[in-house]
């Protein structure tokens, strides 16, 4: 009783033996004979279940490596992964039970929702709208490639890619990412349709829905909050930089001869997909470094909060940016949208992006020492590719010695739970100080 006291008054705590367990079971069910057309080390197994479930979409070992019970076995987990095993759990819970207090108090903490009449409404609108894009977006998908493959392997493409892209996981079933399909705007269009989908987070769309539905219907006004608003406008914000730098460094070299709207059609979609997704009509390793670097710039931004994406989140890298405003202009409060954001949540943020960036650093370091004959910039793209789950690989990505791997595996599941949530999960005892020491100013430069 203690202990289950103990894991439900921490959600961190939760979210990551939800993690753990999952793939662990992941791991068990590929290393089945029935899993495999080739024989597949445990280790590759294990790799492989966890970047399916923390949605990296990164592998040592060929996709068709795997049967299609073995596939079936990966995307399962991509779709567990991305919802969260928690939130399924406590969806199928509630239906059929009156779920405690503590539970709730928890699923609200996962939210960030007071009130667990809200908190109930959000998991049933989260479930029912994955299933209806990813459903819908199944359907388009298979009139799109339904001349290309036979009936049955087009239906499993259609349904692969669709979960695929709206849990950001970067897996693709077709091979060499969306690359041979560049000129196939249809495609193209619904998968990044499906990427904001999943990378918007669903409490913003939850949000979004119900103030259509309040305006049109009710007619009682519901308050946007200050997250989703922050989340539209710098989402499109960075999607559009990303596009036009993105036009400017690959437009020349790899559409040279396309017309000027296949190639912005393109540079949008990488632009969307390279925030967590990992899907690409661009070969990553005839790219410039200059292009590699914003991505992984990009991708440590990642996509929203309470979304299938990872990074450190949008609202963060917001709330990093206001507090340089801050500090420059001389205020002592950190503004934003005529909202002043309380102490906490900016000591939050900044904990985030400092520790988020020390474990890349970290872990950059120990790469280059495992894996000594790999070039610098792409032991560190696999670094913080694996860390923002973004799903892109470098081609060391095969070759990995077995202490490489295990140090990717804790990079993806570092960057899923969060590096925050992982030290609040591990903390046993929340210290309460009811005093303050004596202020004394420090010199910082």
């Amino acid at each position: 009783m203690a202990l289950r006291r103990n894991i439900l008054a921490s959600p961190g705590r939760t979210v990551l033996l939800s993690i753990f367990f999952t793939i662990c079971v992941g791991t068990l069910f590929l290393a089945l004979p029935i899993a495999q057309k080739t024989y597949v080390p445990p280790l590759d197994c294990f790799f492989t279940a966890t970047s399916a479930t923390c949605v990296a979409g990164v592998l040592t070992v060929p996709f068709n490596s795997f049967t299609l019970f073995g596939k079936s076995i990966i995307l399962a987990l991509i779709q567990i992964g991305g919802l969260g095993l928690l939130t399924l759990t406590l969806f199928l819970a509630s239906l059929f039970f009156n779920l405690g207090l503590s539970t709730q108090l928890m699923v609200g903490q996962l939210f960030e929702i007071d009130s667990w009449r809200t908190t109930r409404r959000v998991l049933l609108f989260v479930i029912s709208f994955t299933f209806l894009c990813e459903g819908i977006a199944a359907a388009l998908i298979y009139q799109i490639i339904k001349h290309q493959f036979p009936t049955q392997e087009a239906v499993f493409h259609a349904f692969f890619h669709s979960i695929s892209s709206f849990n950001s996981a970067g897996l693709s079933s077709f091979g060499n990412s969306l690359i041979n399909y560049s000129a196939n705007i249809p495609l193209l269009s619904v998968t990044a349709f499906l990427i904001i989908a999943g990378g918007f987070g669903f409490v913003t769309w939850y949000e979004l829905f119900m103030y259509g539905y309040s305006r049109f219907f009710t007619h009682k006004r519901f308050h946007i909050s200050l997250t989703t608003r922050i989340v539209l406008i710098m989402s499109v914000a960075v999607i559009v930089i990303a596009t036009l730098l993105l036009i400017v460094l690959e437009g020349p070299s790899h559409f040279y001869h396309a017309p000027w709207w296949l190639t912005c059609s393109n540079m949008l979609f990488n632009a969307i997909a390279y925030r967590s997704a990992g899907l690409t009509t661009i070969d990553i390793h005839t790219m410039q470094s200059a292009t590699v670097f914003l991505i992984i710039m990009y991708s440590f931004i990642g996509s929203s909060p309470a979304s299938t994406g990872s990074g450190i989140k949008i609202t963060t890298f917001t709330l990093f940016l206001a507090t340089i405003r801050a500090v420059m202009t001389g205020r002592t409060t950190v503004d934003l949208k005529g909202r002043r954001i309380p102490q906490d949540q900016i000591f939050k943020a900044m904990a985030i992006l400092s520790l988020s960036f020390c474990w890349i650093i970290f872990s950059t370091f120990c790469l280059l020492l495992i894996e000594s004959k790999a070039s610098f910039i792409g032991v560190f793209f696999e670094t913080v590719s694996s860390f923002t789950t973004l799903g892109l690989a470098t081609e060391i990505t095969p070759f990995l010695s077995p202490l490489g791997k295990l140090l990717i595996i804790v990079n993806m599941f570092i960057g899923r739970v969060g590096s925050l949530t992982l030290l609040l999960a591990l903390k046993t005892r929340v210290d309460r100080v009811d005093f303050q020491y004596p202020e004394e100013r420090l010199m910082i430069s």
